[in-house]
């Protein structure tokens, strides 16, 4: 049995019998499997451009359904949102925008995370992987700013001065953008020696300031040495000044010496 064919069915204009070709492939282009198979139908067909258009209009749309970048960009922002939640000061997360040319096929299951050691602030990067049947992995850039406050030197510091809370004040600004080590209490300074002279003005880092001595050289010290399951204590008499943490060295009463860490309170800590 023939089937008749109606023209109109699919939305195209009626053609008289000596183009019955061209509605044959046209009918062909409306139904063809593939947008290459559309094409080469439509192109062989030789169509006005009203047919074509009618043509394209009908046709099915096999296109398989893409990623969205917005969707991406957003699950990088939470990341590190989460990441940078228990930072001092107030954070300003900005990503940077994927190329909307990216297609990647949609995802059930995305899943972000950095590498081991990777930073969370400054400029970084959040990965961002696909656990799904068409798995796949993309990089998205950020750039993290952390605004909190930090020390600078209120008058000129010179070298060997010992710093009072006075000589400190602290100013707002984003950290990131530092080296790593600005102070950012007064209680971290306050009693430490410039190591070289300060402007005002400028930031106060840890390494420009020495602690003060913890062992003074010839002062009396408590020498205590710890191990597993044991903790003995000696006097003797510093051979060395050490700030604390430093290596301090002690002559005991035998003539014995004993090197360890220098502690507050005159103590050299020995540990086995």
């Amino acid at each position: 049995m023939v089937s008749v064919i109606n023209p109109t069915q699919y939305g195209l204009p009626v053609l008289r019998r000596k183009n019955l070709t061209k509605a044959l492939l046209l009918l062909l282009a409306t139904t063809a499997g593939s947008a290459f198979a559309q094409s080469a139908a439509l192109q062989t067909a030789s169509l006005t451009p009203a047919q074509t258009q009618a043509a394209y209009a009908v046709a099915p749309q096999n296109t398989p359904q893409s990623q969205s970048l917005d969707e991406l960009g957003l699950l990088a922002e939470q990341f590190l949102i989460e990441k940078t939640k228990d930072l001092p000061g107030k954070t300003e997360i900005a990503i940077t925008p994927l190329d909307n040319r990216l297609k990647l096929p949609a995802c059930p299951n995305l899943v972000a995370y950095q590498s081991q050691g990777a930073r969370i602030w400054g400029k970084t990067t959040v990965a961002i992987r696909c656990e799904g049947p068409e798995a796949w992995r993309i990089m998205v850039k950020a750039h993290v700013k952390i605004h909190t406050a930090y020390l600078v030197a209120a008058r000129v510091l010179p070298q060997g001065h010992v710093i009072r809370e006075s000589d400190l004040t602290l100013v707002t600004g984003d950290v990131t953008a530092m080296r790593p080590g600005v102070l950012t209490s007064k209680e971290h300074a306050a009693g430490r020696t410039v190591v070289r002279s300060m402007q005002p003005g400028a930031a106060i880092w840890a390494e420009q300031l020495r602690a003060p001595k913890a062992i003074q050289q010839g002062q009396s010290v408590r020498i205590i040495s710890q191990g597993q399951g044991f903790s003995i204590s000696g006097e003797g008499y510093a051979i060395n000044s050490a700030s604390e943490g430093q290596v301090a060295k002690a002559k005991m009463p035998n003539g014995a010496i004993i090197r360890g860490i220098a502690k507050e309170n005159g103590i050299i800590e020995v540990n086995f």
